[in-house]
């Protein structure tokens, strides 16, 4: 995992256009979203969806794959373990188990980020309130109800992979 940099996308683009698959993972839901990334670097918003299932990681992958173009670069939020938390480190372990699922199936991740290094320490609406400041207005048609917050933050890494917005989702205050 590389550390944010103000300029660079969080993965190793091609010199071609692409899609990019952004994944916030959860066991019995997970976020997609997905971008439309230009020649140029310019990232658009086509689909943001949550994904549903209760029967397993290896079932939840295949769902996610399923939802996702079949060529593309995919970035994820890595759940991370905490030394003072340890009551949550068996939910964050079946976390990681879809990932490892989805990670067999894709070929292996294009880039992972820490939850704080893309969100942050931002509360949850503080945050979804910059994401929506961050999509433009097709893109926001195209968005779930806030109640979807899986993939609201799958659309917050996708824009932070893509740097449309900065750690904590503000806005860059410099022209792409």
């Amino acid at each position: 995992m590389r550390r944010y940099r103000l300029r660079d996308p969080k993965y190793t683009p091609p010199d071609a256009a692409h899609q990019l698959v952004a994944v916030d993972l959860g066991k019995r839901k997970v976020g997609v979203a997905v971008f439309d990334v230009a020649v140029d670097g310019k990232a658009t918003l086509t689909k943001a969806c949550t994904v549903k299932c209760d029967d397993g990681p290896e079932a939840m992958a295949l769902a996610i794959f399923a939802a996702a173009p079949d060529k593309a670069y995919w970035v994820a939020e890595w759940p991370m373990k905490y030394k003072d938390k340890r009551l949550y480190h068996e939910a964050i372990e079946d976390l990681q188990a879809v990932g490892d699922a989805l990670e067999r199936l894709i070929l292996g991740w294009d880039e992972k980020c820490r939850p704080g290094e893309w969100k942050g320490n931002v509360p949850k609406p503080a945050h979804h309130r910059r994401i929506r400041k961050a999509l433009t207005e097709n893109e926001l048609a195209i968005m779930p109800e806030l109640t979807e917050h899986d993939a609201w933050d799958a659309a917050g890494i996708g824009l932070f992979a893509t740097v449309r917005t900065k750690r904590g989702g503000g806005q860059l205050s410099l022209p792409l």
